[in-house]
């Protein structure tokens, strides 16, 4: 291993790239690959720089960085580019050189993401910004005893002020209930089953999309029964009022304008 003074001694007729990732709950743009899985945009672009030949240098604040919402089939991608194209990795929080060509170096890296964390990482349970933020769809899901609760973000970017769809329904079974609104009142509605923002959810990953597209068809489908039930009462209500319709299945819903779906580009 070589320190960053070692880059003082290397060519430097290509350019520097800096990358840096944190898990702080923000909202990022996602590229998803059949094959390769998921990563964050940055990376896509980074690893399209070094694959042109462009990159010599890749400087993180921690290599470890490189790894954070990175599937296992983008990282070895970008090792192989990395190799292939010559290119070294400086991580200026340890002073670390990774040139993985190097046996040694190229062990160490991987070292700094072990087999499974990544799976571990993406699925584990987490406050519900963060998971809405970290799934391609902008959604969140939780069991909690017999029963799934699904949240996705429909319209806006910022979290307490977009439009939000909710649904639940018995783990296994189909959604019985079904609402729109804001970030606060989705909250007020989770209270009652002592269901809060703060731990516990997990973002729907890309495997789960075929059950996510199913739930959002019921979910759309209970939007119709809403529109339905509220078209004779529409003229006598006040502009602005609130409107609650109960749904067989006993599900309670917001009689508010279905929104187009948000989400990361992809």
């Amino acid at each position: 291993m070589k320190n960053l003074a070692f880059l003082k001694h290397v060519a430097h007729d290509r350019k520097v790239a800096i990358y840096t990732a944190a898990h702080d709950g923000k909202l990022r743009n996602f590229v998803y690959h059949e094959e390769l899985g998921e990563c964050r945009e940055t990376f896509s672009r980074l690893l399209q720089e070094v694959q042109k030949g462009e990159i010599g240098v890749v400087m993180t604040p921690d290599a470890a960085c490189l790894s954070i919402e990175t599937s296992p089939g983008w990282m070895e991608t970008f090792i192989r580019a990395v190799k292939q194209h010559e290119v070294l990795i400086g991580d200026h929080g340890h002073d670390l050189v990774y040139d993985l060509r190097e046996q040694e170096d190229e062990a160490r890296f991987r070292d700094l993401y072990p087999q499974g964390e990544y799976e571990r990482a993406r699925s584990g349970p987490r406050p519900l910004v963060d998971a809405i933020a970290q799934s391609p769809f902008a959604a969140a899901y939780l069991e909690r005893g017999e029963n799934w609760f699904l949240l996705s973000r429909l319209e806006g970017e910022d979290p307490h002020t977009a439009i939000y769809s909710l649904s639940s329904g018995a783990i296994g079974k189909d959604a019985d209930l079904f609402g729109l609104g804001r970030w606060r009142e989705m909250l007020d509605a989770l209270a009652p089953y002592g269901i809060t923002e703060q731990e516990g959810w997990c973002p729907v990953p890309p495997e789960r999309k075929d059950w996510l597209a199913r739930t959002q068809r019921q979910e759309d489908a209970m939007a119709e029964q809403t529109t339905s039930a509220m078209k004779p009462y529409r003229g006598s209500l006040p502009r602005g009022a609130h409107v609650r319709v109960v749904l067989p299945g006993g599900g309670k819903v917001r009689g508010k304008q279905r929104g187009k779906r948000g989400g990361r580009n992809r």
